[in-house]
């Protein structure tokens, strides 16, 4: 019996809730701004994530090194003794 009750609520304002109305608003240049510059940096942040986990799997697969050359990595200036 309880359960019903709770069901007939939660049934109620879930379509109260799904009632169009008019929302008067104002979205100033300085919030469109900070919605810009969050995309922004989600986009950044994805990007060098990503990097970072390319670079992980190469080195878990032993495809290539961070930092590897594909000629000898011995420098070519002398060594004075």
């Amino acid at each position: 019996m309880r359960y019903k009750h709770t069901i007939s609520v939660i049934g109620s304002l879930l379509l109260l809730s799904l009632q169009a109305s008019k929302a008067h608003a104002y979205l100033d240049p300085g919030s469109v701004s900070l919605a810009l510059q969050a995309i922004a940096a989600a986009a950044a942040g994805a990007v060098v994530t990503g990097k970072y986990w390319f670079w992980q799997v190469l080195d878990l697969l032993g495809i290539k090194k961070r930092g590897e050359d594909s000629d000898n990595n011995t420098s070519s200036t002398p060594v004075d003794e």
